[in-house]
């Protein structure tokens, strides 16, 4: 890393008593006596988990010393504004100092603001990037994933109306068995009930001959 990069860096990041990095935060500017009503304040949104990462940090502090502007501009601004705030003085008067030194360079609040919006841009143009990288990992680590989802939900679905159509096909069959089990009962009592109804009637017929026969044979000799 090169010098200039560890000086924008440590311009931006400071490191807390565990020694992590974090970014440091403009002071909240003072109360305007003179206005009859502020305006709220609008909070950024807080991304729960979001940390300094110091490959992202090394990347956009990259672009900033790739994009340094000659001269005095706002990164030197913002580095004499550190340095001050080692000072016992108000925001204000740190603002006031850090712009007496700038105005010797040259600068006016226009040029620090134009500046400022210049880095904001490349910033922005290192987001823009991230943010296809991230399209592209997204779709590639998860769209596909999200897709086989819905292909197994949709097979899942699928089978569970083919087991639904099954499980109401065996309760027919069942039913169908349980009746032509019935059916075939019913139908064997009834089939074995004439044959005894026929052997009864043929002994009794039979019997009948036999016995004349025999008496036949016995009284007409």
């Amino acid at each position: 890393m090169s010098d200039f990069l560890k000086k924008v860096k440590s311009v931006f990041i400071v490191e807390d008593e565990t020694g992590t990095a974090k970014p440091q935060t403009a002071p909240t500017p003072a109360a305007n006596n003179n206005n009859a009503a502020a305006e709220p304040v609008e909070k950024a949104p807080v991304v729960s988990g979001g940390s300094v990462n110091d490959k992202f940090l090394d990347i956009l502090m990259g672009a900033l010393e790739k994009n340094n502007q000659e001269g005095f501009d706002y990164l030197e601004f913002r580095q004499a504004l550190k340095n001050l705030a080692k000072m016992p003085m108000d925001e204000a008067t740190r603002f006031h100092s850090a712009y007496a030194m700038a105005q010797t360079m040259g600068i006016t609040p226009v040029k620090l603001v134009e500046s400022g919006k210049f880095y904001l841009n490349v910033l922005a143009a290192e987001q823009a990037r991230f943010n296809e990288a991230h399209a592209q990992q997204r779709a590639k680590l998860i769209g596909n994933r999200e897709e086989e989802i819905k292909n197994l939900e949709a097979a899942i679905e699928q089978k569970a109306e083919q087991i639904k159509l099954l499980t109401q096909q065996i309760e027919e069959h069942r039913q169908r068995s349980e009746q032509v089990r019935k059916e075939i009962s019913d139908s064997t009592v009834k089939i074995e009930t004439t044959k005894a109804d026929f052997e009864t009637t043929f002994a009794a017929v039979s019997g009948q001959i036999d016995a004349d026969l025999a008496k036949i044979q016995e009284y007409l000799k």
